[in-house]
């Protein structure tokens, strides 16, 4: 038996400090639950400060690297931005952030607290450092601030779309073995079209090869976005987590 567990168009990666050979404590954990669930978090409060305060989707950068330390107390220090002119391990492959995603993602992370700080097997508690990379939808933002926005199906595609996808994807005994985040980025035409752009992310190409066969039938049940009364091509990125129960 399979299913689906359908996430947020959300990535990210994280790496902590520690010194080889030495005993490696457990990773602070955010409200009893992991980093990833805090990252989720983080993005969605980081939603809720765009529509407050207004803030221009056009504006926002899609992928930010961030940094932060929990103290061994559980208090929150060192936050920063990572980029291609950050130093040290702070430096990563990508571009810096624009001031409307600083602004917008600290005042986010300005609003969650509950960190329980790494731990050693004794009970040590430790001072450690955590660096994140999150994908932020922008894409979702544009369409909401869009008063002529890309619908599928007439409505959302962010919920017609994710379930007109799972019940079309054969996720079946070819993939057996198989489970993981697919990522696809493709584009709706003026006209209607679907060109595929790439593959974002994929635990098997022959499984994203199947969410793109169903992805190139959704032609002609786009409504395009508009400007001006003008259809515009739109860029859309859909994101299923697909877990094999079986393995």
């Amino acid at each position: 038996m399979k299913k689906y567990l359908l996430l947020p168009i959300i990535s990210a990666a994280f790496c902590t400090f520690a010194a080889f050979g030495q005993e490696q404590p457990e990773a602070p954990r955010f409200n009893g639950a992991d980093v990833q669930y805090f990252m989720r978090r983080l993005i969605g409060e980081f939603g809720k400060v765009v529509r407050e305060r207004n803030v221009p989707a056009e504006t926002l950068s899609p992928k930010v690297g961030v940094a932060f330390m929990v103290r061994a107390d559980g208090s929150i220090d060192e936050w920063r931005f990572r980029d291609s002119t950050s130093e040290g391990r702070d430096r990563c492959d990508l571009a810096p952030a624009s001031e409307a995603t600083r602004a917008t993602l600290t005042e986010a992370f300005s609003r969650l607290g509950g960190w329980t700080p790494a731990t050693y097997a004794d009970g040590r508690t430790t001072d450690y450092t955590l660096r994140l990379t999150l994908r932020i939808p922008v894409e979702k933002y544009l369409r909401e601030q869009d008063p002529d926005p890309l619908l599928f199906l007439g409505e959302d595609p962010d919920k017609s779309f994710t379930e007109w996808m799972r019940e079309r994807v054969r996720y079946d005994e070819r993939f057996a073995r198989v489970g993981g985040i697919v990522c696809v980025k493709f584009y709706i035409e003026p006209d209607g079209r679907i060109t595929i752009g790439e593959t974002l992310e994929t635990p098997d190409p022959k499984l994203s090869k199947e969410v793109i066969r169903v992805i190139r039938g959704s032609k002609g049940k786009w409504t395009p976005r508009k400007v001006d009364g003008v259809p515009q091509r739109t860029a859309y990125e859909y994101r299923c987590n697909y877990v094999n129960e079986s393995y």
